[in-house]
């Protein structure tokens, strides 16, 4: 990661947090089981990073903030999810 990636990782990694409790908070209200793996994309990701940026930024850039926010939202995620019954 850039030195201008770095810079930008405590606002991507609530970008995820945010988007995992939001999900499940979503679920919940819908009466829908947390299970499985993390059902969130990184175009899903790259999205929300542009929304809470309120800015341009090139892609190389928009693709590591997006991995950050993924992995946090998924980390997070699997906190609260159940493991698959089915394989």
């Amino acid at each position: 990661m850039s030195d201008t990636t770095t810079d930008f990782v405590p606002i991507a990694t609530a970008i995820g947090e945010a988007w995992a409790a939001e999900l499940v908070h979503s679920f919940r209200a819908s009466e829908r089981a947390i299970v499985g793996a993390w059902p969130g994309t990184i175009r899903e990701a790259r999205m929300r990073v542009i929304a809470r940026l309120q800015r341009v930024v090139d892609l190389a850039l928009l693709d590591d903030l997006a991995r950050v926010a993924t992995t946090a939202a998924r980390r997070q995620w699997q906190q609260v999810s159940q493991p698959d019954p089915e394989p």
